[in-house]
């Protein structure tokens, strides 16, 4: 969430920069330094440091009901979705108060708080593409589908810096196809996963019911078959977590052997990437699976369970029940979150995903004055140079060294209050009355975008480098990359899940 990670930085700076006069009277978040009154004394340092340090907290703490964790974080997230629920229902009173982007924002906003008519609406909008589901005739058919805005697809497809030379892009094809978090689900035995697994079937069937899907159960018994399936053949996540291992490329010669029964020229061709020789391919052996799997089950099957895909990602934008059965299993379920967000909250996270850097925009005219832009690079630059001093004035390292230390702060790229340029969102079409449209719309906005930079080298400038209409990223302090279960999904994956760990 583009927006949310500039508003964290910018909340946490603007106290720190602001003039003496302007800071509050008392601070807002306590005083710094350690509190003692957090603190268990019972506990032995040695044994169990975090319970020694927060122990008494952690006891007196509660979780919020609907989320999965409390502290700072939860506290700064909570003061920005109030500052930024009075940005966007100023958009949504007065479109034209901040022109185009205004309008965006505020229709944006007002589709998704319309609950009248998203309730009269019923399952009309998802005729269109479950119509597009039942025409497909072929496999070749069905492989543009998984390319199209809003579908999942067993083989990923997307766009990250290519993990060897991150100074550039490469797309990559990932393992995917599951509609639980991962092969863990469907494979490990004992009562928790068992009642996992009856859980998922009930949600299938349930969310099939609703959208008029006839023999509900006959199909939710052959999506859960198709997907244990697909879940025997993945990586395990200990496996994926190698880069060395997942880092595969191959031309587009050789994927037509390496993997025949998926058609990657309509995918590529699909996606705007025809002119694409190279794909890095992850999980070798699954992603052969998979395409094996798809060439042997039933056209019917890989049909239903398309359908059943893209009502289950269309949920938060379909009537209230729909929104609770997802609601229901995976986070009442899966994650045990008792409670369900409240609406205003899950639309701003909504906005934030889609507009995230036009709405940061208007933040930070509101939240972060010149000045402390001003003081904020000042302070910047003097940890730069007080840095540079030590490393020229040590005297353990030697000169080769010190060469090599200073070459590397000289690349330190620091991303303070906002970015130095925004995205413009000018193109994408937002209508009051049509919220499952939005969300689409948006999610094919953001695959737009990230084309529009592609083959070009990694803009260091971009407040995110990384395409936010998947989740696919690499952590270098866990050396390991994390993948997107589809190609394309809605820009708002789980409108229930806690913001700071949500992106």
């Amino acid at each position: 969430m583009k927006f949310r990670m500039l508003a964290l930085a910018t909340a946490s700076i603007v106290a720190i920069a602001l003039p003496a006069s302007a800071q509050p009277a008392k601070a807002v978040y306590g005083n710094w330094g350690y509190e003692a009154s957090s603190m268990d004394s019972s506990v032995k340092p040695g044994d169990d440091f975090f319970a020694y340090v927060n122990g008494a907290w952690d006891k007196r703490t509660q979780i919020a009901p609907d989320r999965t964790f409390a502290g700072i974080d939860s506290v700064l997230n909570d003061q920005i979705d109030k500052d930024v629920r009075a940005i966007i229902e100023d958009q949504a009173k007065d479109p034209s108060a901040n022109g185009r982007i205004g309008q965006q924002i505020g229709d944006l906003y007002a589709s998704w708080m319309d609950q009248d008519r998203v309730e009269q609406l019923g399952t009309e909008p998802l005729k269109p593409y479950l119509a597009k589901i039942d025409a497909a005739k072929t496999r070749g058919d069905l492989v543009e589908l998984f390319a199209s805005p809003g579908f999942d697809s067993p083989i990923g497809i997307f766009m990250i810096p290519d993990l060897k030379q991150p100074s550039r892009y490469a797309v990559y094809a990932s393992q995917g196809g599951l509609g639980m978090p991962n092969r863990d689900y469907y494979l490990l035995k004992g009562d928790k996963y068992d009642a996992f697994r009856k859980a998922y079937r009930d949600y299938i069937i349930k969310v099939e019911t609703l959208a008029g899907i006839a023999d509900a159960e006959a199909k939710a018994d052959k999506i859960i078959a198709l997907e244990t399936a697909i879940a025997k053949v993945h990586w395990t996540p200990e496996q994926s977590r190698d880069v060395d291992k997942v880092y595969n490329p191959m031309t587009r010669a050789k994927l037509r052997t390496f993997a025949p029964q998926f058609a990657w020229d309509r995918a590529l061709a699909k996606l705007g990437l025809s002119k694409v020789d190279k794909v890095v391919v992850s999980q070798t052996t699954a992603i052969q699976a998979e395409s094996k799997l798809f060439a042997s089950v039933p056209l019917q099957t890989w049909k239903d369970w398309t359908a059943f895909h893209f009502i289950s990602n269309s949920a938060p934008f379909l009537p209230k029940a729909f929104d609770d059965a997802q609601f229901n299993f995976f986070s009442k379920t899966l994650r045990d979150v008792p409670e369900q967000r409240a609406r205003w909250k899950r639309g701003v996270d909504m906005v934030d995903g889609a507009l995230g850097e036009g709405v940061g925009q208007i933040y930070v005219q509101r939240h972060y004055p010149p000045e402390a832009d001003r003081q904020v690079h000042e302070l910047v630059g003097n940890i730069l140079a007080a840095l540079k001093d030590k490393i020229q004035g040590n005297s353990w390292m030697d000169a080769g060294t010190k060469k090599r230390a200073l070459a590397k702060l000289a690349t330190f790229d620091p991303r303070t209050g906002h970015p130095a340029k925004y995205i413009d969102y000018s193109s994408l079409q937002v209508d009051r009355g049509d919220l499952l449209g939005n969300a689409i719309r948006a999610n094919d906005f953001q695959w737009k975008l990230q084309l529009s930079r592609f083959p070009k080298p990694v803009d260091r400038s971009l407040w995110d480098m990384l395409p936010q209409t998947n989740n696919a990223y690499y952590d270098p302090t866990q050396n390991q990359i994390t993948f997107p279960a589809a190609i394309l999904q809605p820009p708002y994956f789980d409108s229930n899940a806690d913001a700071a760990s949500n992106y």
